[in-house]
């Protein structure tokens, strides 16, 4: 009976460390994560229950997968980089209204007409050279290579220094302006984002002074750096974006 017990156990412990060395196997052939980490032994005897089972008329039990249901199993979503196509509307809209003025107005439009037309042309320029950027984590501002579809790494900010790109995270609104207009339909003039990746001791240079007020503040602003860009591409695409990757958006004005 001793020598029948002992061979008993001599099978088991074979048996547990068969099934170690095929995990061993499996986990060194393959990228083994959380979705397949299911022993070889288990699928077996899952494979032999479901085959009796069916055989008696019942519904077949599935082993469950040893991570299944825990929250650390579960991927994030990943969105895949985006370049927003360039529109060259605005900057037509400049030039036609700068040349208007200074064929109609040739005393008074001489001062305002050729300003217009010449941020018409600015405009047309930096919408076929300048690109806006989304990709795993952060928003950026590029230029275009040398070679076809090639993108310069994002510059530096003219007016508070660091890269111009921006963690999505860091992002506490987003508007474009004037308000209303791209529900309408009409092309907007400038496209407005706050952000506070920017150094704290930044946020009073520009525009950002007026919008971190304590007025601004007590009607529901936020408190971050302010950056505006005049709307040369997409806007309808960029706002999408701004929804899709989680950019805050708050509803009071700043």
């Amino acid at each position: 009976m001793a020598g029948l017990n002992g061979r008993r156990s001599y099978r088991n412990g074979a048996c547990i460390v068969a099934c170690l060395v095929v995990l061993a196997m499996q986990l060194a052939s393959q990228d083994a994560g959380p979705e397949s980490f299911v022993p070889a032994a288990a699928g077996a005897r899952a494979l032999s229950a479901a085959a009796t089972s069916a055989a008696a008329g019942r519904q077949p039990h599935v082993a469950r997968q040893f991570f299944q249901g825990f929250p650390f199993g579960e991927a994030k979503p990943q969105f895949e980089d985006v370049v927003i196509k360039e529109d060259y509307t605005l900057a037509g809209i400049f030039l036609a209204l700068g040349t208007a003025l200074i064929a109609s107005l040739p005393f008074a439009g001489l001062g305002i007409g050729p300003l217009i037309l010449l941020l018409g042309i600015l405009f047309f320029v930096q919408a076929g050279r300048v690109r806006f950027v989304f990709d795993k984590d952060a928003f950026s501002l590029q230029t275009k290579g040398d070679e076809k579809d090639a993108l310069n790494k994002p510059g530096q900010n003219i007016v508070v220094g660091g890269d111009n790109r921006w963690a999505y995270s860091s992002f506490v609104n987003y508007e474009f302006f004037p308000k209303g207009f791209l529900e309408k339909g009409l092309p907007p003039i400038l496209v407005y984002f706050k952000e506070t990746q920017t150094p704290e001791d930044k946020w009073g240079a520009g525009p950002s002074k007026a919008s971190n007020s304590e007025e601004a503040l007590k009607n529901g602003a936020v408190p971050g750096m302010v950056h505006f860009f005049p709307a040369i591409c997409d806007c309808k695409q960029i706002e999408a974006e701004f929804e899709r990757r989680g950019c805050k958006k708050i509803s009071s004005v700043e």
